[in-house]
């Protein structure tokens, strides 16, 4: 029986043991593949996210930041690697786009250098749209063509929960899948991630600052987000084409492991949840300590 977890494998808090991780992984699709174009995007949206990408300030939202960028780059390489080992394989222009899209699909978020008033957080509804905006204007410093931008640009709107991606005018099938693998990533790369359920605390100030209602505390959204696993799996199944099953190919061709990492994580962690909610509200914020988040909010301080 398999023993790894998801994060035995490499160290996802390392900005650059994700990107070599994701490296390792393009090789193995397209053995002497030049991902150059990937490696760029991937040192331009850090330098977006710290605040030093020209025009824009550095991330302030601590759910949304640039480690999920990072974690959503690798699973869906990870998810493009298992559908190369089941016989789909997507042209390598198409499949660079996709993971710049991944590296993008959240760059909503950052403020523009004159925008003064609040944080990130007040975007959430608007953020989507805002990623696309960005795409683009990224697109076009990079000298992509017209085509190649609004192919990223529906693989990001497929990311918003409310889409419906039957709905979205897709450039071609190829796009599609690599829009549903995005949107598939996005959900992986969040309920997978080691100290989700704490940085669920960063998410509820986000809502605040956004506007979100149907929220009455941060742990009334850790109760909430039981149902969100359904509404996830939900997802995957009647919207994505249930894409999420690559993960088992990656699994066994990367490690030589029978299981899919992302669901035992997921699994577990869902499994945690359902045992703190039994508790108050100050014990379950008790059992929550990994990195620090809950524990530094508490005593006011936002990272």
């Amino acid at each position: 029986m398999n023993s790894k977890r998801l994060y035995d494998l490499i160290n996802m808090d390392s900005a650059e043991g994700l990107l070599h991780e994701t490296e390792t992984i393009l090789q193995m699709v397209f053995p002497g593949y030049d991902a150059s174009p990937v490696i760029k995007a991937f040192q331009d949206t850090m330098c977006l996210y710290a605040g030093e990408y020209p025009g824009y300030q550095a991330c302030s939202t601590g759910y949304h930041d640039f480690q999920h960028c990072g974690e959503t780059l690798l699973a869906m390489s990870r998810l493009a690697h298992g559908a190369a080992a089941e016989g789909i394989r997507f042209p390598i222009p198409a499949l660079e786009l996709g993971l710049i899209a991944a590296l993008m699909h959240d760059a909503g978020y950052v403020q523009e250098k004159d925008d003064s008033i609040g944080a990130g957080g007040k975007h959430t509804a608007t953020h989507v749209r805002r990623s696309m905006d960005f795409a683009a204007h990224y697109g076009r410093q990079n000298s992509f063509t017209a085509d190649a931008i609004i192919a990223c640009q529906a693989m990001i709107s497929c990311t918003d929960l409310e889409a419906d991606s039957d709905a979205i005018a897709w450039p071609s099938r190829d796009v599609e899948l690599l829009g549903k693998m995005l949107a598939t990533a996005d959900l992986l790369a969040q309920l997978a991630d080691r100290a989700h359920l704490e940085k669920l605390f960063y998410l509820y100030q986000e809502f605040q600052e956004g506007m979100v209602r149907g929220y009455n505390s941060a742990e009334d959204l850790l109760r909430k987000t039981i149902d969100f696993y359904s509404l996830a799996d939900n997802r995957f199944k009647n919207k994505l084409e249930s894409i999420d099953r690559f993960m088992a190919a990656h699994f066994m061709q990367r490690w030589g492991i029978q299981d899919d990492l992302y669901r035992i994580a997921i699994d577990n962690e869902k499994a945690y949840l359902l045992n703190i909610m039994r508790h108050e509200d100050q014990e379950m914020r008790r059992r929550l300590r990994r990195k620090g988040i809950v524990e530094k909010l508490s005593n006011g301080k936002n990272n």
